[in-house]
């Protein structure tokens, strides 16, 4: 399973792992939250360079 730090307990009572619970679409949408402008940023910076 790797070296992940347990962070908390789940409902049940389990241990779990910040990297089992944040996946990469919770964390987008964590960080366009809290810095709406990097959604704007990431759309121009797509559209000015398409083939990335």
């Amino acid at each position: 399973m790797g070296d992940k730090p347990i962070s908390f307990r789940d409902a049940e009572g389990n241990f779990v792992s910040a990297a089992d619970v944040w996946n990469e679409k919770k964390l987008e949408e964590l960080f366009n939250r809290l810095n709406p402008n990097r959604a704007l940023r990431l759309a121009r910076t797509k559209k000015e360079n398409p083939s990335q």
